[in-house]
């Protein structure tokens, strides 16, 4: 009877399981959505709840459609949308809906972190303090809600809750626990002086495991809900964006995962830890390897906002096709991709598009390309920033909507000047999952090389030696443009309607 392996991913909306055999080849998968509740500006909270019920729900359904039995399940993997703070009490019930990354109602707790712990975090942990982490969440909870955090025995991420719902064991993964500002990047554990600095009990920050170390097997419940066989091995498992790595065979060091969609992802293997203030750095899923790199508000959903403002009459395949008929450079027109603030690496929520170079002969076709090319140099700029702390690039895989677009693929490869490997639509995350559970029940004996495969061959873009100059040249000025108009978007900002 052949065995299998299970991959979860509980996102930010919606909980994905694929079923996949050791060679990683997908035979099931569902997926199913809940709600994100923002009871005040700024807030942003979940169910745990709802995750656990879509959990049993996808786990059925991905099982069913692979035509497998419990039996043939050989193990459980599962990652998530990092930094949930899910508070448990010592019965294991839920004390308070999770608060989640998109939450910002910590950031004065994040302001006294800049002035007493900021080059400690980055020293230890490869990042700066912003609101979307844990650790300001729960000193605002100390300050604002203190009951919560006296019931609290754990502090859990949202994969650590379901692997907990799970086994019972209240453990994190590497991957998943190194996205928290108190985790130690080096000793791969949590720093005891930051979790004092930051004025939080240690109890909240559980055991720290291996990403792809057995923790417990399934639990009568826990079987029950989800139609399996008591004891199956589940794995500690991974974070999304590194188990998303992992499923698209981002496994050597200087190989890049980008990941586009509406927003976008670029983040960069590493053999050792080399961080910047502008970038993020956290643990793959692969032990020993770090990612450094940085997330983009708006890829795909700039050419939609440009699509919207032009009409919505345009399908996408018409905009590619308009934006080809202008020449690469777009007349020197430059498109900022800012319509939402953005993350990295200049780490600005004042930050808005902005078309610069426009004149009288401006096009269509120019403008379209420009946004285009705009998204392109975003990654390039954190493609830079990655390379200038000693992290050089030798490919990147990318996955996502923006990639079925040859013409898209080939502006990424000429701007950024990295050969761009564009894989077909992948499982992502929960097949990463799946892999690593593989690993972690002994079906697969070399991890990477199985993803590599799984990934399958990539449309290679090669940048264009003709246009190198044009583009390192126009590139200049783009990363310049944000240092010079700072001060504007600030004093924008402050100006209400």
């Amino acid at each position: 009877m052949s065995e299998v392996t299970l991959g979860i991913d509980i996102g930010t909306s919606n909980v994905k399981a694929v079923v996949a055999t050791p060679d990683g080849v997908v035979l099931g998968e569902a997926q199913n959505a809940y709600e994100t509740n923002f009871p005040y500006p700024g807030w942003a909270e979940q169910n745990p709840d709802d995750w656990w019920r879509g959990t049993a729900q996808v786990v059925r359904e991905a099982v069913a459609r692979a035509g497998m039995t419990p039996s043939q399940v050989a193990g459980i993997g599962v990652s998530g949308q990092g930094c949930a703070v899910t508070l448990i009490d010592a019965a294991g019930d839920v004390i308070r809906p999770a608060i989640i990354w998109m939450d910002a109602r910590s950031e004065p707790q994040c302001e006294r972190l800049r002035k007493c712990c900021a080059d400690d975090i980055l020293r230890l942990n490869g990042k700066a303090p912003a609101p979307y982490n844990a650790d300001p969440v729960l000193m605002w909870l100390n300050e604002h809600e203190p009951e919560s955090i006296r019931r609290a025995q754990a502090s859990l991420t949202t994969t650590g809750y379901i692997t907990f719902r799970l086994t019972g064991e209240r453990v994190l993964n590497v991957s998943d626990a190194s996205i928290l500002f108190a985790f130690d990047l080096a000793r791969e554990d949590w720093s005891e002086a930051l979790i004092d600095a930051f004025g939080l009990p240690r109890r909240l920050y559980p055991r720290v495991v291996p990403c792809q170390q057995v923790i417990g097997g399934l639990s009568p419940d826990a079987a029950d809900a989800l139609g399996l066989r008591q004891g199956t091995p589940v794995i500690a498992g991974g974070e999304d964006t590194s188990s998303s790595g992992l499923a698209i065979g981002v496994a050597q060091p200087g190989q890049a995962l980008l990941s586009l969609g509406t927003a976008g992802t670029m983040y960069v293997v590493q053999d050792r830890a080399n961080v910047s203030p502008a970038l993020l750095a956290f643990a793959h899923v692969l032990s020993g390897q770090v990612l450094l790199g940085g997330s983009m508000i708006a890829v795909g959903g700039a050419l939609r906002w440009w699509r919207e403002l032009m009409g919505g009459d345009l399908s996408y395949d018409e905009i590619t096709a308009l934006a080809a008929q202008s020449e690469p450079g777009a007349g020197n027109l430059l498109f900022l991709p800012y319509l939402s603030g953005e993350l990295q690496p200049i780490n600005d929520g004042n930050a808005r598009g902005v078309f610069i170079g426009l004149n009288m002969t401006t096009t269509r076709a120019q403008m379209v390309r420009a946004v285009m090319e705009g998204t392109a140099f975003a990654i390039a700029h954190n493609a830079r920033v990655a390379a200038q702390v000693g992290t050089p690039i030798t490919e990147m895989r990318a996955v996502g909507g923006p990639t079925r677009s040859p013409l898209w693929c080939q502006m990424i490869a000429d701007i950024s000047g990295y050969p761009l490997s564009a894989l077909r639509e992948n499982a992502g995350a929960p097949l990463g999952d799946a892999l690593l559970a593989g690993a972690g029940v002994g079906l697969i004996t070399d991890l990477a090389k199985t993803a590599m495969a799984a990934a399958g061959t990539p449309q290679i873009y090669t940048p264009r030696e003709q246009y190198r100059a044009r583009y390192a040249a126009l590139f200049e000025v783009y990363r310049g443009l944000h240092g010079r108009l700072a001060s504007a978007f600030a004093e924008l900002s402050g100006i209400r309607s």
